[in-house]
């Protein structure tokens, strides 16, 4: 069991989650609870078996009353290990930031709700060559993972991309422009997020969790992450039937 449970679980042996090297870590929860473990695992590359059990289990492909079966076939290796890309974001002084799985969105701070902010969104090759991709008045911008673009992505207007590609997905937030439109881009480029300095502030989120605040004139930088997510599979990943299930 993961140390923090100790006082509250009796257990016979603890570990500390993103400190100690173990075989596999299973994570019972939702999808909030998926993501909150892979932030602590950070570097490590454990695979993780997901048992649902919340609100919102999309991430999750073990139902909770198959996790005895799942245990088995994991005990006798039969299930599969999908690799999901992350995002690595970094900002000025803003330290380590963990990977994003689903996605890192930069949006109107909260002191600032009904003023628009002003970003400017580039991508830099190989060369190392700026383009500018899109500007974006509005809410802000949300840069995903294919795994995340079901997530905040889908929500806001963007595609839905197989989980298995490697790409960045850059989709702007109620923009006032009709030009500003969703792009999808290859992995092998970093996109920044560049605030005007015109802008009002703006906030960092990273899988949901609030880390940053951003003044005008701050720069984040997106790119693919050196470490993937490594998630253990026993069922046929039906990936599109769980998108469409939410339109029923």
């Amino acid at each position: 069991m993961d140390s923090r449970t100790r006082g509250l679980i009796d257990w016979l042996r603890y570990f500390s989650l993103g400190v100690d090297e173990v075989d596999v870590v299973a994570v019972v929860g939702g999808d909030g609870t998926i993501l909150r473990t892979m932030h602590l695992l950070r570097d490590l590359e454990i695979p993780v078996l997901t048992i649902r059990h919340g609100k919102r289990g999309f991430l999750a492909d073990v139902p909770p009353h198959d996790f005895a079966l799942a245990i088995d076939r994991l005990l006798g290796g039969a299930y599969s290990l999908h690799e999901y890309m992350r995002l690595s974001v970094q900002a000025e002084r803003a330290g380590s930031l963990p990977y994003a799985l689903n996605d890192a969105v930069v949006t109107t701070s909260s002191d600032s709700r009904g003023k628009v902010c002003r970003l400017r969104v580039m991508k830099y090759s190989q060369g190392g060559v700026p383009e500018r991709v899109l500007t974006v008045v509005g809410d802000g911008v949300i840069t995903s993972t294919p795994i995340g673009s079901t997530a905040y992505n889908l929500a806001a207007g963007g595609p839905i991309v197989d989980p298995l590609m490697r790409a960045i997905v850059v989709t702007p937030l109620a923009p006032i422009s009709l030009c500003s439109r969703p792009v999808v881009l290859p992995d092998y480029v970093k996109v920044s997020v560049e605030v005007g300095g015109d802008s009002h502030p703006v906030e960092l989120f990273v899988d949901g969790v609030l880390f940053l605040r951003l003044e005008p004139g701050a720069t984040i930088t997106v790119s693919k992450a050196p470490k993937p997510a490594k998630v253990i599979r026993f069922f046929a990943e039906d990936y599109f039937s769980k998108v469409f299930e939410r339109c029923l």
